[in-house]
C-alpha cells in the first residue's frame, strides 16, 4: 500500500487500535477457561461461601465478589459474569463496582510512570494504586445500598455448598466460545469505530501523525485542558486520557508520540505522575466497559458510570495533586 490516509487508518487506526484489544484474547480465552473449570467443579460456589459475611458488611452477596475478582483481568467479561446474580439489585450495583477494578489494560500505564518515577518504591506505589480502586469500590457501594435504587433487605447467606464434581469438555467449551463471542462482537464494533475516530482526530488535518500539535486531536486537547489543569496535567495529558477512551492501551503509545518517548523530561514530576495514574485508575476503563455496562444494566446506569467515573477522578486527582503541592 502507498503512503497516505487509507494506509494510514488501516495500519494505525484499525490495527493499532482493534489489535492492541485483540491481543487480550488469549488471556479472555484462558482466564474463561479457567472460570468454566472453578464453575463446573464447583468451587465458585465455595469461593462465593468463603467472601460471603465480608461482603455482607458491604450490603452485597457473596457472589458479587467472583465479578468483582474477575474484573482484574478485563471489565467486560466480569461485568457479563454479574448475569449470575440473581438479585437485580445486587447484580446492577455488582456491575457498577467492577470498573473499580484495575483492569489488565492498566496495567502498562501504571508500569511506565511507576518505573520512570518510583523506581525505588515499585511495589508500593503499585499496590496502593490497586488497594485505592478496592477501598472506593467498597464506600461506593455502601453509598448507593443507602440509595431509594438499592436500598433492601440483606438476602440470606450463602449456605449451601454443591458436591464437587468433574467438568465435562462440552460444557467448558459451550460457557467459553458464548463469553469469547460477546468479546469479539465488542472489538468488531465499539472499538473499531472508536479506533478510527480516535486516528482520524489525530491525523487530520495535517495528514502527519508527527504533527499532533496541529492536529483536530490536539484542539480538542486544549479545549479540556482547563478542565485538567487543577490536576497538573498539560494539553498533551489531557490528549492521551482522551486516546485512552477506547482501550487504555492506546495512552502508552500516544505518551510515546507527543513525549518522544521520554517522559522524565517532558514536564511530568512524581506528584503529577501519581495523579495520572489515579485519574487513569478511576474514569471509566473503555468505550467497550461502558457498552457491555449498557446492555447488561441499561443506558442510564451506563451514563451514570461514565460521569460518576470522570467526576470521583477529577476529584481524587485534583486533592492528591493539591495536597501534595502543600506538603513538598
Amino acid at each position: 500500500m502507498t503512503d497516505g490516509w487509507f494506509s494510514g487508518l488501516i495500519i494505525d487506526g484499525v490495527l493499532q487500535g482493534v489489535g492492541a484489544v485483540l491481543a487480550f484474547l488469549p488471556n479472555i480465552i484462558i482466564l474463561f477457561f479457567f472460570i468454566s473449570l472453578m464453575e463446573d467443579s464447583g468451587y465458585m460456589a465455595r469461593e462465593a461461601y468463603i467472601m460471603d459475611t465480608i461482603m455482607h458488611r458491604v450490603g452485597l452477596h457473596g457472589r458479587s465478589f467472583v465479578p468483582m475478582l474477575m474484573g482484574f483481568g478485563c471489565n467486560v467479561p466480569a461485568i457479563m459474569a454479574a448475569r449470575d446474580i440473581q438479585n437485580p439489585k445486587d447484580r446492577v450495583l455488582t456491575m457498577l463496582m467492577v470498573p473499580f477494578m484495575s483492569c489488565s489494560a492498566r496495567l502498562p500505564v501504571y508500569m511506565l510512570f511507576v518505573d520512570t518515577f518510583f523506581a525505588n518504591h515499585k511495589a508500593l506505589v503499585m499496590i496502593s494504586l490497586y488497594a485505592i480502586g478496592i477501598c472506593l469500590s467498597v464506600i461506593f457501594a455502601m453509598l448507593m445500598k443507602r440509595t431509594k435504587w438499592f436500598r433492601q433487605e440483606e438476602d440470606d447467606s450463602v449456605n449451601e455448598l454443591p458436591e464437587f464434581r468433574l467438568p465435562k469438555a462440552r460444557n467448558t467449551a459451550a460457557h467459553i466460545w458464548e463469553r469469547v463471542a460477546d468479546y469479539l462482537q465488542k472489538i468488531c464494533t465499539v472499538i473499531l469505530w472508536a479506533s478510527i475516530i480516535i486516528w482520524a482526530l489525530e491525523y487530520f488535518p495535517s495528514q502527519d501523525l508527527n504533527d499532533l500539535e496541529n492536529s483536530y486531536l490536539a484542539m480538542i486537547g486544549k479545549a479540556v485542558a482547563p478542565v485538567l489543569a487543577p490536576l497538573g496535567f498539560d494539553w498533551k495529558m489531557s490528549v492521551c486520557l482522551l486516546t485512552g477512551l477506547p482501550a487504555k492501551e492506546a495512552i502508552v503509545s500516544t505518551l510515546a508520540i507527543l513525549y518522544g518517548g521520554d517522559i522524565a523530561t517532558a514536564g511530568f514530576t512524581p506528584l503529577t505522575a501519581f495523579s495520572f495514574m489515579l485519574f487513569v485508575l478511576l474514569y471509566f476503563p473503555c468505550v467497550a466497559t461502558i457498552a457491555t455496562l449498557r446492555r447488561e444494566a441499561g443506558k442510564v446506569w451506563a451514563w451514570f458510570t461514565v460521569f460518576h467515573s470522570l467526576a470521583l477522578a477529577w476529584l481524587v486527582s485534583f486533592l492528591v495533586y493539591q495536597v501534595g503541592l502543600l506538603l513538598c
